[in-house]
């Protein structure tokens, strides 16, 4: 992955105050796998419901194209006219699906829109962390960084690399102040040595990725849904506790009356 580093410090920016805090939301299923498996669970890009997800504007691709018109001619078989509308669906379909995301909120505090948006049963969890840490956690080749919110009719991919159009979203989600972990796997991205305009991935059921990390070192807080029974936050303790873990487990602040 060292091709990428070069981008780190320009795609993937950091919070302005590098302590900022983080939260990631979840159902109990994936809180206890998390404990138990003791990874970050990446979801390929092209399983979001979102499918603006790492799109690619035509502007940018016959960008693309007339920059490097005399490699793209000289390695394919299709004429130049047919160039730009076989590169857009193949960056289209492809580039999603060999960049993985895991997704967090930067907030100081807990956010009730989350806890809307994610708490579809009472059994929703956040757990808290700061950018510092998350950073630490993470080994090489595993980036991350501030989505950046652009207008994709008018913003023009300065990289105009394909693969890191999943660090920009729709300013229509701005509200979501997203900070993502992305990994790249082009080992997955192959070309058919019987048709070079088209392409394959050995396990194209890989959905997925972890990575392992020290949840103890990561993991400040944990906080569960404020509807949630009080069976379920004893539950939530035990199995931190079981799985030998001691950070601060307690049912969230929305649960509290402001007023006495």
């Amino acid at each position: 992955m060292e091709q990428f580093d070069e981008f780190e410090s320009t795609l993937f920016r950091p919070p302005s105050d590098v302590n900022t805090t983080l939260w990631r939301y979840m159902d109990f299923t994936r809180f206890m796998a998390l404990l138990n498996s003791g990874s970050l669970h990446l979801t390929r890009c092209d399983q979001f419901d979102d499918h603006f997800e790492g799109s690619v504007r035509q502007d940018d691709i016959r960008a693309r194209l007339e920059e490097h018109r005399n490699e793209f001619t000289s390695k394919s078989t299709c004429t130049p006219g047919e160039l730009p509308a076989i590169l857009g669906r193949l960056w289209k379909k492809y580039q999603r699906q060999y960049v993985y995301i895991n997704c967090w909120h930067i907030s100081d505090c807990e956010s009730a829109a989350m806890w809307r948006l994610y708490a579809k049963s009472d059994d929703t969890i956040a757990i808290q962390t700061t950018y510092t840490k998350l950073r630490q956690a993470l080994p090489a080749g595993f980036h991350i960084g501030e989505v950046n919110y652009v207008d994709h009719q008018t913003y023009m991919n300065e990289v105009k690399e394909g693969f890191f159009n999943s660090m920009y979203k729709r300013k229509s989600f701005a509200h979501e102040r997203e900070l993502r972990i992305c990994y790249i796997d082009m080992y997955e991205f192959q070309q058919d040595s019987k048709d070079p305009n088209a392409f394959f991935f050995s396990d194209p059921t890989r959905v997925f990725e972890t990575v392992a990390v020290d949840l103890q070192a990561l993991i400040e807080s944990v906080r569960i849904a404020p509807e949630a029974p009080a069976w379920l936050v004893k539950l939530v303790r035990d199995s931190t506790i079981r799985f030998g873990y001691d950070f601060c487990v307690r049912q969230s602040s929305f649960s509290e009356y402001p007023f006495t």
